[in-house]
This record gives C-alpha cells, structure tokens and sequence, in this order.
C-alpha cells in the first residue's frame, strides 16, 4: 500500500501552523502577569512540542498506516486550512505550499516504529491532560513536515540521522 502524504496547500500550512501559534500565545498571555510560573507552564508545551516531532518524522514515510495517516491528515488539513483562510480572507488557498523531498529508507521507518511503539507503550501513563496537546502536536507536525521550515530541517538533520541510526541498528544485530 502506497499512499504518499501529498502536498501541502497554503490551507494546510495555515493549520499546521494555527496549532502551536494558538497554545504559544496563550502560554504567553498566561504568564504576563505571573513570570515565575512561566517554568511550570512551559510544561504543557512538551506535549505538544513532541507530538510537531514526531508528526514530523511520520511525513518522510509514505506507505503503510503511518503513511496513509500522514497522507489522510494532510488532505483533511489542506481542506480545513483552505475552506477557512476562504471563507476569513476570500483569497486562493490551493497554491502548493511544498511537498516533502526525503524519504525514510527501510532502516529508518524501522526507527519511525519503533517510536510509534515507544508512544503506544507509554500512551497509558502519559498524563490526560497531555494527550489533545500531543494529538494536535502531531497533526501539527504533518503538516509542517511537509513545510520548507521544519520539513526543510528534518530532511536535512532528522531523517538522515534516523536512516543511519537504522542502518547501525540492522547492521549491528544482522
């Protein structure tokens, strides 16, 4: 099965990066008036900073259930971004924003596994408030994965350490 993530729209981008805008700047507004809590509140943000992480990650695979959830969450956050920034501003929203260039290699989606089996291991413990921080994060992620920004920095930092990290992995147990 191989459905690629696809491209992402200016709408898409526009979600992407609506998510961590919305709960940076309520982290911001929050901690105006209360600067030595700002450590506490920072917190709240690791959720959903990893979730962008592994969001991320997930885009440079384009088979298999990640892959086809990668590619179902950008076609639902191209279609939301466009129809909103539409109907908010009226202008065109279907200029193709970038699509992502690196792919994981066999080695690496071993790595993409096993982190998705990390995450599902630890769902359980991971505290209840955490979780929607982390579900947006992740949708976040995807959609900037597939952005010049972070989708620029993870093909050229993250996958290619996640392929090698892969590599040795299967070089030193085969």
């Amino acid at each position: 099965m191989n459905v690629p993530a696809g491209t992402l729209t200016i709408g898409g981008l526009f979600v992407g990066l609506a998510i961590p805008t919305w709960h940076v700047a309520r982290f911001m507004i929050a901690h105006i008036k209360k600067r030595d809590a700002i450590l506490e509140g920072v917190k709240g943000l690791i959720p959903l900073a990893a979730g962008i992480g592994y969001g991320g990650l997930a885009t440079a695979t384009t088979s298999g259930l990640i892959g086809f959830a990668t590619g179902a969450i950008t076609w639902f956050g191209n279609g939301a971004g466009s129809l909103a920034m539409w109907g908010a501003t009226g202008g065109e929203t279907n200029l193709a924003a970038r699509s992502n260039a690196a792919d994981l290699t066999g080695q690496g989606n071993l790595i993409l596994l096993l982190i998705t089996v990390a995450i599902l291991g630890a769902w359980k413990v991971i505290p209840k408030k955490a979780k929607p921080h982390m579900h947006q994060g992740i949708v976040s992620g995807v959609l900037l994965g597939l952005s010049a920004t972070l989708g620029g920095a993870f093909a050229a930092y993250v996958i290619p350490v996640a392929n090698s990290w892969g590599a040795s992995l299967v070089g030193s147990i085969a």
